[in-house]
């Protein structure tokens, strides 16, 4: 039957449900298609924790065999495993498909803002570093520093913590490759020699012989 060039025509509707289900199709074959990439990219992830988690150990106890300050391997063990997990992150993301080159490119220039937004905490903390390294003085040693003269009661990958007449004065650490240092070796010698008769005296005065 032909229809007249005036009359209307009208499609016909495509039911809801048929769209439904050519969507869900879709999906079904993007996550058949994505499901291996998936799962290789967090066995990537995987591997990356678990490599950064032993080489965390080993760098730990061999700190601990050599005797290299505590606070200055849990450094370093951290430092390995986070870099590890960042590696992994990308690798994965590469896994994936997706381009980590303008990823790479971002981390960058975030890293380079953050880095110098933080240019202070990073001094000290590679100041610390160095002084736990190279021990230009011992805990308990007095030191001056800048206007402060104190007890050294501990030192951390951030600060130097002094006893000053009492009181506690965190020192930063990038301070003192800043200023000059002095280490009064008389004070050592005498802060010994006080502690060995503080030692003695909780000890209480020496038995008699027995006549």
């Amino acid at each position: 039957m032909l229809l007249d060039a005036d009359t209307p025509v009208t499609a016909t509707p495509v039911p809801a449900t048929a769209e439904v289900t050519g969507l869900w199709n879709q999906i079904q074959e993007m996550a058949v298609s994505f499901a291996p990439k998936l799962g290789a990219a967090i066995a990537v992830l995987f591997l990356f924790w678990l490599g950064g988690k032993i080489l965390m150990r080993i760098t730990q106890r061999i700190g601990n065999s050599n005797h290299v300050d505590a606070e200055l391997t849990n450094f370093m063990g951290r430092s390995i495993k986070v870099g590890m997990m960042l590696f992994g992150i990308v690798t994965a993301l590469g896994t994936l498909g997706i381009d980590i080159g303008a990823l790479v490119a971002g981390l960058g220039l975030t890293g380079f803002a953050l880095g110098f937004a933080l240019k202070d905490t990073i001094s000290n903390l590679l100041s610390g570093i160095m002084v736990i390294i190279y021990k230009p003085f011992d805990q308990d040693d007095i030191i001056t520093v800048g206007k402060f003269e104190g007890v050294v009661k501990s030192v951390d990958l951030r600060y130097t913590v002094l006893e000053v007449d009492g009181r506690t004065v965190f020192v930063p650490n990038a301070k003192l490759f800043v200023d000059a240092i002095m280490v009064d070796d008389d004070g050592r010698a005498a802060a010994a020699e006080a502690a060995a008769e503080a030692a003695q005296a909780d000890e209480g005065p020496a038995p008699l012989p027995a006549t």
